[in-house]
């Protein structure tokens, strides 16, 4: 199996999983009333969370490598990526550091995770979307 191949797979998995995180904090958080199992939701979003990121580690593995065989002939399209993917993990482990450790800011963190939600669609969508326009026949 192709390393595109493989990254597509994961980044697949990183999206479910970072989507179905996304929308149970919106289920929690997005409706004036509480919804019931609330508490449990809570619990999914957390599991989903810690999901995502043990799948962004080999992401960002196959992408480091990508880059590394590239080196100064990277695309345009990969720069693109490259940034939006560090701007990802930034906002990420600030999210993380947020919700365990400076508790004081707690109210950003549904900003937090809408940025993250919304760059992981970007940047999926920049480069899945351009990989399956580039099959023959796409």
């Amino acid at each position: 199996m192709s390393d595109v191949s493989l990254k597509i797979i994961f980044a697949s998995l990183f999206l479910a999983a970072g989507t179905a995180a996304f929308l149970t904090m919106m289920a929690v958080m997005g409706k004036p009333e509480k919804p019931a199992g609330a508490g449990n939701l809570r619990k999914a979003h957390k599991i989903l969370g810690y999901a995502a990121i043990i799948l962004l580690v080999p992401l960002a593995y196959i992408g480091a490598g990508f880059v590394r065989e590239m080196g100064d002939g990277l695309s345009t399209r990969g720069v693109f990526h490259l940034v939006l993917a560090e701007a990802l993990a930034a906002v990420l482990v600030l999210k993380i550091l947020v919700v365990r450790f400076f508790r004081g800011f707690l109210k950003h963190a549904p900003a937090l995770g809408m940025t993250i939600f919304a760059l992981t669609l970007v940047i999926y969508f920049l480069t899945v979307g351009f990989v399956f326009l580039q099959r023959p026949g796409g």
